[in-house]
């Protein structure tokens, strides 16, 4: 048998020293509570250097990321924008030869964007007949305001309106708001020069009412700038757009309520 004072002093180590320390609670790797450095207190201490060389890794990314103001270039520097009409006859085009704006998005991750699209109404035009007139007629005018229109057509013979009065533009133009982007692609196609899917969200004005809704667009870098490219329906009952039948010898000829819209816009970086 071991001494009785042998026997007591292993008993008061083990309970000081033991894997269950002193009430019975696992400390990790069963050794003392004296400076030696628990199973558990390991883990964590290896967890938290991972932890901070994630983020020394994440630090340059986290740098570079900053959104970057891009204006939007005119029809004369490779923007367009055309609007499809169907009407009782076929299709008819409309193309946009005026086109402003500008665009605040992170390059890097295509995301939290924001900015505004206008289109002026008298920039677009067809075949530059009557049809553009009554257009004009339809988005422009303020049907509230007392005059003909959309009881009567108000085009003159040289597919003009009235200047000024109720029969006069009181929208000028059509604008595209950026609430929000969420790319839905790998970003890791950006650089390669493939286009990255981006949903919008966005806010429509027409005839002076404003409808948001989500816009899919296709986003392909191009030197220090972007290519954006969409399609969108447009319902016009939905901004109140009255487009009047005309009569052209005995028929008369009608207009769709769905007018498709598609867009490819450059976004250069705009001057300090």
């Amino acid at each position: 048998m071991w001494p009785s004072r042998i026997l007591q002093n292993t008993q008061s180590d083990m309970g000081e020293n033991s894997a269950h320390g002193p009430r019975g609670k696992p400390t990790g790797f069963g050794v003392t509570r004296r400076g030696i450095v628990t199973l558990r207190q390991h883990r964590d201490t290896r967890r938290g250097a991972r932890s901070w060389i994630l983020l020394a890794l994440l630090l340059p990314v986290l740098a570079r990321a900053e959104t970057q103001t891009y204006r939007v270039a005119p029809t004369a520097e490779g923007s367009k924008a055309e609007a499809i009409v169907v009407y009782s006859l076929g299709t008819h085009a409309q193309a946009a030869q005026d086109i402003r704006g500008e665009v605040t998005l992170d390059p890097t991750t295509l995301s939290g964007g924001s900015g505004k699209i206008v289109v002026p109404i008298a920039g677009i035009r067809g075949d530059g007949s009557t049809r553009d007139c009554h257009m004009r007629e339809a988005l422009g005018i303020d049907y509230a305001a007392g005059g003909h229109f959309p009881k009567d057509h108000v085009c003159d013979g040289e597919n003009r309106l009235p200047a000024s009065g109720p029969d006069s533009i009181a929208f000028p133009d059509i604008r595209l708001e950026v609430l929000g982007a969420r790319p839905l692609d790998d970003l890791s196609l950006l650089p390669s020069g493939k286009p990255v899917r981006v949903e919008l969200d966005a806010r429509w004005t027409v005839h002076g009412v404003s409808k948001q809704q989500k816009e899919l667009t296709r986003v392909i870098r191009e030197g220090d700038g972007l290519h954006v490219r969409g399609r969108s329906t447009v319902v016009l009952a939905d901004f109140g757009v009255v487009v009047k039948p005309t009569k052209v010898l005995f028929a008369e000829i009608t207009v769709g309520n769905a007018v498709t819209v598609t867009y490819d816009l450059r976004l250069l970086p705009a001057q300090p």
